[in-house]
């Protein structure tokens, strides 16, 4: 008769080690940053494409969406700080005023300190 083989008894792991994925949030050590060895940005150093926020004063410019049509140009009279954005109470060369919340990329401020005045005289 042949001898049957007994069953091999295998340890189980300690009960008190447990992985990664079965640890509770509040054990788990946090992840390690990726940029820790990198300088962050300063406040002043903009981001290229980054709205700049006019001032009274300023002379906005709005490129025309028609190719060979003269920019728009008027002067901000007001800033108006929005919730989610900023508008700009604007006087233009004929002497109309509007209300303005340019979009990303479709108004350029020339600030009032840069800008030549017309010669009165």
């Amino acid at each position: 008769m042949p001898q049957k083989k007994k069953p091999v008894a295998r340890k189980r792991p300690a009960a008190t080690k447990t992985s990664a994925a079965t640890k509770p949030v509040a054990m788990m050590k946090p992840a390690a940053k990726k940029d820790a060895g990198k300088k962050q940005a300063t406040s002043k150093a903009m981001a290229p494409g980054a709205p700049t926020t006019a001032r009274k004063g300023d002379l906005i410019v709005i490129d025309s969406s028609k190719v060979g049509s003269p920019p728009r140009e008027g002067e901000v009279l007001e800033v108006i700080q929005g919730a989610i954005s900023v508008s700009y109470r604007v006087q233009w060369p004929d002497g109309h005023q509007s209300l303005i919340a340019p979009g990303l990329g479709s108004a350029r401020v020339v600030p009032a300190s840069t800008r030549r005045r017309p010669a009165i005289s």
